[in-house]
This record gives C-alpha cells, sequence and structure tokens, in this order.
C-alpha cells in the first residue's frame, strides 16, 4: 500500500467511478480528483486501507469474533496479534477523516500515537459499539433495507450499552492489554455465519467472515458513509431525492448536502444560494451518493490547488481536456503531488498553478510535455477567504497558452528598451517586481514571469490597492487575461491613477518605479495582444529596439537622445498624447532643477497632482514651467542650457503643437496617465544623463545635485 499507484491503478479506478466522458464541469474536475484519490488509496471508493500503513508491523490487530450460527449471538473469543499487511483487504476499513466518533467500517481504529488498555476498552470499543447504533446503519435492518439486516441488529445486541457482552468484553481487553504501554490498535469483528441463513457472503458451510466479506456490512458502512450528504448542517430530516445525478449523469437517489470542497453549493451558506429550502437542497444539486464520495475523497488534492493572499482564494484545478486515461491521471497525479505550498521562487510565492505548469511542461517525459502543451486546463475560481461563498470570478477551461504568453511579453517588455536607460528607458530596480527578474538565464527569466502572471503580482504591482472586502476587480482582471480576454485601456488608465494617487498620501510625488511598472504593465498586454481601446501598440519601433549605443560625450546629447527614444513608440504618434508626455517631461524636468540645485522649497510638481490633472491645470503649470525655463538659464553657466533649460524638450513641444492644452482634443485619462509617464522620465532626466556621461567630469553644480537625486 505504501507503493505508489501506477498508470493501471487509475485505469481501474476510472473504469469502477469515472463516466468516460471528458471532464465539462467543477464538478467533473472535483470527481475527477475523488477518482485519483481512490487509485491512490488503494482502489476502494468507499474502503481506504492505506489509512492503515501507519499501524503496520508497528500496531496490533484486536479481532472480536462472534458466532451468529445460533438463537443468541455469543462473543467465543478475543485474540490480539501484530497487524501484518496481508490482513488489511479483509478489514473493509473506512475511514472518516473529519469529526470523531466512529469510523465509518465495523472496523475500528485508536490513535497512531497508541493507547493503553483503558484507552482500547473505552474509546476504541466505543466507537465499534457507536457504530451499530448510528442512524444510517441501523436504517439497514427497515423493512424496505436489507434482506440480512437481521445481523445488524444481533451486533448491536452483543454491543448494547450496560449489557453483560459489553461489560464482559471490556474487562477481557483490561486484562489482556498492558495497562502503561500505548500501542497502535485496530479492532475488527469476526463473524461465524451459516450460507443458508444469509444472502450476502459466499460459501457452502458454516465458517468464518471479516467485514469485507459480507455484504450487509459493506451496504451499512456505505449508509453510514453517505448519510452525512443527506443531513450535513440540516437540523430537522434529510435532503435527498430521486433525479438526474449531475456528474453521474444517471437517475436515482440523490443527497443535497454532499461534501463541497469549495463549499459553493454548501447548504451551511445559503447566502450563495438564495431561496434555498434545506431539505430540498437535492433539487438545487443532485449528487448520487458515489460521487458525494468522490468529492470528500478528492478534497485533499483539490486543497494542494489553492492559492491565497490580501483576503482572497484562488483555486487553480489542472486537469486535461481529452479522454481521461490511466496515463493522464497518472500524469496528472503526480503533477499535484509535487505541488509544494510554501513554494517560493526568487523572492515571489510559487502558485500550484505555476508549479503544475512547469512540472508538467518541462518532464523530462516527452509524451508528457506534449500532453501538457495540447490538452492541459485550469478550472480557475476565485472566492473571498472565510464563509463568504460568492463567487468573484471564474475561468472553466484555462490553458497554458495565455499566461505563458503573457509572461513572455513581459520577460520582452523588462529586458527591453523600457527599462534600458541607453534606449531611452527607465531603469531596473530590486524589489519591484516589474522591473526586473534576477536572471540572466532566459528559461528561469520566463519561470519567473509566468509565477508573477499566476501569483497575482503582475496585476497587484500596478493596480488601486483595496480592502479585503467586496469585488476585487485585480483579480476578475486576472481571470479574464487567463482566458485570454483583452483589457480595455482606459480602465487601465484610472486603476494606474488610483494606484498613483494611493502613493501619493501625505503629499509625496510617487515614485518614478512606480510609473515605470505601469509602462511595463501596459506593454505587456500590449505585445500579448491583450489591450484594446487604443488604436496603437506601446512597445517601442523596432528602431529603437536595434538603435545603437547613443552618444554619451555630453549631456544635452544624452538627454536629447534618451528623449527621443524614449518618444519612439506608436502611443506618441498621436499628436496631444505626445504633447502631453512632454508637457510632463518639461515639469519634470524643472521641478528636478527646482529641488536640486536651487533648493526650492516647493518645486513646481508640487503642487500639481497628475492623477488629477485638468486641461487647465496643466497649461498652467506648463505655462510656468516655461517661463521659469527662460529665467534659470539666465544665471546658469553650463553650456548645455543654451537660452533656456531643457531646450531639447521645449523644442519638441513647439514643434508638435503650438496649441495650448485648453485646445487639446484628448481622454482625460489618457492626458493624465500620458503626462505622469513624462513627469517620471523628467524628473531622472538629467541624473541619468550624468550617470551615463564619459567625461568623467562629475565636479559641476548639477551633477553633484544630481548624485543625491533620488527620484
Amino acid at each position: 500500500m505504501s507503493d505508489r499507484p501506477t498508470p493501471d491503478d487509475f485505469q481501474r479506478a476510472l473504469d469502477s467511478y469515472w463516466h468516460g466522458r471528458p471532464p465539462a464541469s467543477l464538478e467533473d474536475v472535483m470527481a475527477l480528483y475523488g477518482v485519483l484519490a481512490v487509485a491512490a488509496s488503494g482502489g476502494s471508493l468507499y474502503t481506504t486501507p492505506s489509512k492503515l500503513d501507519p499501524f503496520v508491523d508497528d500496531g496490533r490487530l484486536i479481532t472480536v469474533s462472534i458466532d451468529l450460527t445460533s438463537d443468541t449471538a455469543e462473543i467465543v473469543d478475543v485474540d490480539q496479534d501484530v497487524l501484518r499487511e496481508d490482513a488489511i483487504p479483509k478489514l473493509g476499513y473506512s475511514h472518516k477523516s473529519s469529526g470523531r466518533g466512529a469510523k465509518y467500517s465495523l472496523t475500528q481504529i485508536g490513535s497512531k500515537n497508541g493507547n493503553d488498555a483503558e484507552g482500547v476498552s473505552s474509546t476504541i470499543l466505543g466507537r465499534l459499539r457507536s457504530w451499530t447504533e448510528q442512524d444510517s446503519v441501523q436504517s439497514v435492518t427497515s423493512d424496505d433495507g436489507h434482506p440480512d439486516g437481521w445481523l445488524l441488529e444481533a451486533l448491536a445486541s452483543v454491543f448494547e450499552k450496560d449489557s453483560e457482552s459489553l461489560e464482559s468484553l471490556e474487562t477481557e481487553l483490561l486484562d489482556r492489554l498492558p495497562a502503561d504501554e500505548s500501542l497502535p490498535y485496530v479492532m475488527t469483528v469476526r463473524l461465524k455465519l451459516d450460507p443458508a441463513e444469509i444472502e450476502s457472503i459466499d460459501g457452502t458451510n458454516e465458517a468464518w467472515y471479516y467485514p469485507a466479506d459480507v455484504g450487509v456490512l459493506e451496504e451499512a458502512m456505505q449508509r453510514y458513509a453517505t448519510a452525512n450528504a443527506a443531513d450535513k448542517n440540516i437540523k430537522k430530516g434529510a435532503s435527498e431525492g430521486h433525479a438526474v445525478g449531475v456528474v453521474s449523469g444517471t437517475e436515482g437517489r440523490v443527497v443535497g448536502t454532499p461534501e463541497s470542497p469549495l463549499g459553493i453549493f454548501s447548504v451551511k451558506h445559503p447566502d450563495a444560494q438564495p431561496g434555498l429550502r434545506k431539505t430540498e437542497s437535492w433539487r438545487n444539486y443532485p449528487v448520487s451518493d458515489d460521487v458525494a464520495m468522490l468529492f470528500a475523497k478528492g478534497q485533499d488534492l483539490i486543497e494542494r490547488c489553492v492559492y491565497r493572499n490580501g483576503g482572497m482564494e484562488t483555486y487553480a484545478l489542472p486537469y486535461f481536456a481529452g479522454e481521461i486515461t490511466g496515463e493522464k491521471a497518472d500524469a496528472l497525479y503526480l503533477a499535484l503531488d509535487s505541488v509544494d505550498p510554501e513554494g517560493q521562487i526568487g523572492d515571489s510565492a510559487d502558485p500550484p498553478m505555476a508549479q503544475v505548469t512547469f512540472h508538467l511542461t518541462e518532464n523530462d517525459d516527452p509524451a508528457i510535455q506534449q500532453l501538457a502543451e495540447e490538452e492541459l486546463r485550469f478550472y480557475t475560481i476565485t472566492m473571498p477567504i472565510g464563509d463568504d461563498k460568492h463567487i468573484i470570478a471564474e475561468e472553466p477551461a484555462a490553458s497554458v497558452y495565455w499566461p505563458t504568453t503573457i509572461a513572455e511579453s513581459l520577460r520582452e517588455t523588462i529586458e527591453g528598451p523600457t527599462l534600458t536607460p541607453a534606449k531611452g528607458g527607465f531603469e531596473p530596480f530590486d524589489n519591484w517586481p516589474l522591473l526586473q527578474l534576477d536572471s540572466t538565464d532566459t528559461m528561469r527569466a520566463r519561470r519567473l514571469a509566468y509565477t508573477l502572471v499566476t501569483n497575482h503580482e503582475f496585476t497587484d504591482a500596478v493596480f488601486a490597492y483595496r480592502d479585503e472586502e467586496g469585488d476585487d476587480f485585480r483579480r476578475i482582471v486576472d481571470h479574464r487575461l487567463l482566458s485570454g480576454t483583452p483589457i480595455d485601456a482606459h480602465p487601465l488608465f484610472e486603476e494606474y491613477l488610483q494606484r498613483y494617487r494611493d502613493a501619493a498620501e501625505g503629499g509625496e510625488i510617487p515614485p518614478q518605479q512606480l510609473v515605470a511598472q505601469q509602462l511595463v504593465h501596459l506593454e505587456t498586454l500590449s505585445r500579448a495582444g491583450l489591450l484594446r481601446g487604443l488604436d496603437t501598440q506601446i512597445d517601442p519601433t523596432d528602431a529603437t529596439m536595434t538603435e545603437p549605443t547613443i552618444d554619451t560625450s555630453d549631456i544635452e546629447s544624452i538627454r536629447e537622445q534618451r528623449l527621443d527614444l524614449f518618444l519612439d513608440r506608436p502611443l506618441f504618434d498621436d499628436t496631444t498624447r505626445k504633447a502631453a508626455t512632454l508637457a510632463g517631461v518639461l515639469v519634470g524636468q524643472i521641478s528636478w532643477h527646482q529641488d536640486s540645485v536651487r533648493n526650492v522649497g516647493r518645486p513646481l510638481d508640487s503642487g500639481t497632482k497628475g492623477d488629477q490633472l485638468t486641461k487647465n491645470g496643466l497649461e498652467n503649470v506648463l505655462t510656468a514651467a516655461l517661463e521659469k525655463a527662460k529665467l534659470y538659464a539666465q544665471d546658469s553657466d553650463q553650456s548645455y542650457h543654451r537660452d533656456l533649460l531643457f531646450p531639447e524638450t521645449v523644442d519638441r513641444l513647439l514643434e508638435k503643437t503650438e496649441e495650448m492644452p485648453t485646445d487639446w482634443d484628448i481622454d482625460k485619462r489618457e492626458l493624465r496617465f500620458c503626462y505622469v509617464l513624462g513627469h517620471a522620465h523628467g524628473r531622472r532626466s538629467m541624473p541619468v544623463a550624468y550617470e551615463m556621461y564619459d567625461d568623467g567630469d562629475t565636479d559641476t553644480e548639477d551633477a553633484t545635485a544630481a548624485e543625491s537625486t533620488a527620484n
């Protein structure tokens, strides 16, 4: 039992419990995980022999022998021996994971850490007695129950509370077992039966039978195991009826309170099912007994697929889209089993979706790689953590294509001109997830980028902050991206500007790294073909991508070349977008000069909130920037300032338009984003120019100031 299941084991479980169709719903995937768990736990839906592995060789098997061949049931022997693996199949053990008390089968267990004689006679024997008294077990003895139901009544009489037989058995256990030594115990019952008197056994002569040999005990065990699926969280009555079951697709008995691993249909959370009548829940969610067991069986595997952060939990349940075979089930189980809940890659959490994807797509077996490429899908669903079970976002069939495409676009953007100062871009920075992938190895960089896409950092890094209540638009966007649904640019601009506002609390100018991340985010979506609402691409032109190293022999040339490269994007082919950006660049440059050279306490940009900018406001600040560019140039002895500061920016602004901002035709959100983007570039214009300047002479007033400029 300790060996891992083989493809043949999975095939047998599929043959027995799978409907044979490709998975097509969340319930299908949940049931499929139950089938995987069945194969992994020994091959039976109801019995769980693998749960006895901790008891094998180190534990003891107590066998109570009861003769049922006469009119009065009688305990004739109590035996104890070392539990060997070959004894397990006949015990018919069925484990109950939740709650305390009797396990589902007549065979009961104690603690894996051991029990002393008192513990065995009270706890384990008490569970055995409790099993015979369960309403679901006793239901087998009813008029319409099993023809061998009398056997259960006989057992109940033997183990009846305060009965002579029970007290005698308790005494014998206390006498025979060590009082001061704790051992792991399994207790079962062996029955002497007459085949002529009972239908649910095979045989012709009186003989001894264990629980797995007796059909009526198996049915009682199944009734007990599935009882919870009909009355869980219902104080009075049960939810059961006759209907076509989900998953099974067959007509028969169905239950309405199965173990729902995600809790979506649990009657414990009626808010998620308006108008719900608990005892009629089977009409909303009809599940057969066997499928209810599959749901319960697959719970541990489902839990391996959840990623929790920020008050939300996102399940990404992998499955294969085509026909499920033993080989595919084996590959899927191994991928699920490989997930490390505490997994990290670099400084980022490695979510289950990424771990499963790379376990399969980088598998040593080429056939599994191909299978992952063609058929791997994820059922993704996000809900709040806790009892609130309303679904924030859901995607039934996310393939690895879109997260892979986004990840590769993110890698190309981070490694491209946008984060290369010599190409007019911003700079890479540690501890900013979208500004550095921290690896020169392409494969690892792709892996890191994929992780950022699937652990939400790609979105969280640039979107507005949110509290932990209500729908989280960030998770909705994540699900849309996983399904390849393009995102409209203007809601993105709103999110970017709100995040900018969040970062500006206290009157501080947000760090330029934040804006750089937003440009990386926008460009990545554009590269991936997942941006709509703009008539152009965001990424730089091919000329910028292949531009040779710029001339770094003088400051003005560096600034001018970097500005031209920065603006060399189709995004800025539009006159007003480019003008708004240049206005931001100039305000940023003048503000840096005031802040770093003239020690002005309130530089120009301190009174201009980019996220709230109007055309009138921009016109005012731009007019002030032009005036100060002329004024400050009169005091400067730097040759690169000519008759005004930053002439390259002013020239390009005047070349682009002679109209003032109040005459521009541009969407408000575009205006603000372009200004903020230009301002971030302008603020770093001089510091970066001095960093790149290769004359070696940094002993100037401006250069000294540049070295101390952080923003």
